[in-house]
């Protein structure tokens, strides 16, 4: 990307897209490629607020935006006011269940009997459903929003670091 900064980067904007998880990576991404900006897809399909002082060295890797419930209680209430009909990936639900797997990923793979009712939620008052079972098993086990990473948008690269091909 370097290269194509110093190529034509006078003339046209350049961004990079990929591999980007929090700000601390967004700020070593510019600073070694020289490109305008940042694009994101996947992460910030998990995260929306990805590019805020979150999840960073200076924090100590600690989550100090909004958590997955609150990510998933947001995106329910937009779409409340705002109602997916025909959406993304087909009918409006299912874009909505797809939505909140990639915010409560890590608590799916937990907590089977919510990704169970995740996969089976075909009204607005099932996806409400999901956000009061989640809250439920955080109060039980004491969930510590300052503990929370990424999850889906990392679980290829975790294979991949742990050995797998």
């Amino acid at each position: 990307v370097r290269r194509v900064v110093e190529l034509v980067g006078d003339r046209v904007p350049v961004l990079c897209n990929g591999s980007i998880s929090n700000m601390d990576e967004v700020r070593q991404c510019l600073l070694e490629t020289g490109a305008d900006g940042i694009m994101s897809s996947e992460g910030i399909l998990e995260y929306p607020p990805l590019f805020t002082e979150t999840n960073v060295e200076s924090t100590n890797y600690e989550r100090t935006g909004p958590g997955r419930l609150q990510m998933a209680e947001d995106y329910l209430e937009l779409c409340e006011q705002h109602p997916p009909d025909d959406g993304g990936q087909g009918s409006g639900m299912k874009c909505i269940r797809a939505h909140l797997h990639r915010f409560l990923h890590a608590d799916l793979q937990r907590h089977t009997e919510v990704r169970d009712c995740v996969v089976k939620a075909f009204s607005m008052e099932e996806a409400w459903d999901v956000v009061k079972m989640v809250r439920e098993v955080y109060e039980k086990i004491g969930h510590e929003i300052s503990k929370e990473q990424l999850s889906w948008y990392v679980r290829h690269r975790r294979e991949w670091e742990e050995g797998w091909e």
